[in-house]
């Protein structure tokens, strides 16, 4: 039997062996080469803001937030409250879009009204009823009530602004953004997944060092570490954990930084399924060695979690423990909820029918099928017959069933603001919660934060409701996520920002052949 322990050999003796006589591919001349992990099928920032806006650099957000989740201006100089529901936001002069056209409020409050329209999910996150221009740099935004968190969600890459006779499709899908950011998008090869940009020489703030990025799709985590390693790209992010003392020693450079994401397990159903009974959902935790996880799946990149923040995040709530591992509990709990015995195959049942799950995930980061693994060996060990099927994200929706399971890597801070996150998993109406949780106290808890205009009281409240759904196992938190962002010699100035959603390239950069 293949132990966890064992994986980091094998994976070592994989690549020596694969790796061994390539050669260095020459690289262009001020052009950064980058093998981003998605695949790269649009454009529109209302849709594909995390590439548009924090990757590509081509459009910028109205407010953004510093490596602390602290919010501080971006294309918004300022923002104040002037009612309960409606907002002031002065705009930053002298900006402008790449087709050399100026910012406006009435540019603006198109863009951002577009972006409601094409992304329905937006209004939900930031509550917009509307945008009017009251002013040339003067926008007034209203409400759907008191909603204090609104500058905090106009960080959110989706609500990037680009301008209004950016080139769109007969669906009105936005296929080449005009942004104001220190990039341009000079070409869009849809059919070879390559996005060819150049620095933008108007930009308003810092302007860009590199002259050109290329970016190429590489969506497996195994042939993005054999092409940097090969000379064809000159950046990737979360390289496999067992390759990166192999880069390392090729003389690539590796920068591990701990960024606001968290590993977790969420449920197919809460309703007419094992999960159902909060005594399997706290088995199902308590059986997660999540230290050897941390230790030897994912080589020590991370941390094991307790919720859904850690603990080093202002809103986050740090009486949470980490749930130990104590399989003999998990098999209590299980007995208790009357799943019994161990089966012919060794796995318990109930009125005749066994403990058995599919585990799904997704290849893209390269924790998670090791992670899968290891996790559906660990369930087995307390009676839970688990299967794990490794399949793309938007497949994974379409094949999971109620009794089934899955493992996925989420953004907990992509709106700084703690009501973003723990709306979306733990709200019965959460966009995120697809498995039918509900907890009264949460719900009030959610609102009364909504409705709390003092900072600090609004964090209590919050903290309050991280710990009802600690106690209640509504999902299992495993790690806090370590990312990894590999670079060749010839990359330098690259800084990682944990506000990022994957990375976040920065103005600063250059390269050094």
């Amino acid at each position: 039997m293949i132990t966890i322990k064992s994986l980091k050999a094998v994976k070592r003796v994989f690549m020596a062996i694969i790796i061994t006589g390539f050669m260095t591919l020459p690289a262009a001349a001020d052009t950064l080469r980058v093998g981003e992990m998605w695949q790269i099928d649009g454009l529109d920032p209302a849709k594909e803001g995390t590439f548009v806006k924090e990757k590509a650099l081509i459009t910028e957000t109205l407010v953004e937030a510093d490596p602390n989740f602290a919010l501080v201006p971006g294309l918004a100089q300022s923002w104040k409250m002037l009612s309960e529901t409606t907002w002031e936001i002065t705009l930053r002069p002298g900006v402008l879009f790449h087709n050399g056209e100026s910012l406006t409020a009435k540019s603006v409050a198109q863009a951002l009204t577009r972006n409601l329209r094409i992304n329905p999910s937006l209004a939900g996150i930031t509550r917009i009823k509307g945008i009017s221009p009251a002013g040339d740099l003067i926008l007034h935004i209203e409400t759907d009530g008191l909603y204090p968190p609104l500058p905090a969600t106009l960080v959110y890459a989706d609500m990037a602004v680009a301008h209004p006779e950016s080139k769109a499709n007969d669906q009105g899908i936005i296929v080449h953004p005009i942004g104001t950011g220190p990039y341009k998008l000079k070409e869009w090869k849809r059919a070879e997944q390559k996005v060819l940009l150049e620095k933008f020489d108007d930009y308003w703030g810092e302007k860009a060092r590199i002259g050109k990025i290329e970016f190429r799709s590489i969506p497996d985590p195994a042939i993005r570490s054999l092409e940097i390693q090969k000379g064809s790209v000159d950046l990737i992010p979360d390289a496999p954990y067992g390759d990166l003392d192999i880069l390392r020693q090729k003389g690539l450079k590796v920068t591990i930084a701990n960024t606001a994401r968290v590993y977790q397990i969420n449920f197919g159903s809460l309703k007419d399924t094992p999960f159902a009974d909060v005594r399997v959902r706290k088995a199902l935790s308590h059986a997660v060695n999540r230290d050897e996880i941390v230790r030897y799946v994912l080589f020590g990149m991370g941390r094991p979690a307790a919720g859904a923040y850690e603990d080093t995040m202002a809103f986050a709530n740090p009486s949470l423990k980490v749930p130990a591992f104590d399989p003999e509990l998990s098999r209590e709990l299980l007995s208790a909820a009357g799943w019994k015995g161990e089966g012919k195959k060794g796995f318990r049942q109930k009125s005749g029918k066994p403990l058995a799950l599919t585990l799904y995930t997704y290849p893209q980061r390269p924790g998670l099928v090791p992670m899968a693994m290891a996790i559906a060996q660990q369930w087995e060990n307390v009676g839970v017959k688990a299967d794990v099927r490794v399949m793309d994200w938007s497949a994974i929706t379409a094949e999971m069933k109620p009794g089934d399971v899955r493992l996925a890597a989420f953004a907990s801070a992509m709106i700084p603001d703690p009501d973003y996150f723990l709306r979306r998993i733990y709200s019965k109406t959460g966009s995120d919660n697809k498995w039918g949780y509900e907890h009264s106290g949460i719900e009030e808890m959610l609102e009364a934060g909504i409705r709390e205009t003092h900072a600090a009281k609004r964090v209590e409240i919050y903290k309050k409701a991280q710990a009802l759904a600690f106690e209640d196992h509504s999902l299992i938190h495993v790690s806090y996520y370590g990312v990894n962002i590999v670079t060749s010699p010839r990359v330098k100035g690259f800084v990682f920002n944990p506000v990022a959603h994957d990375y976040m390239l920065n103005t600063l950069m250059y390269l050094e052949d």
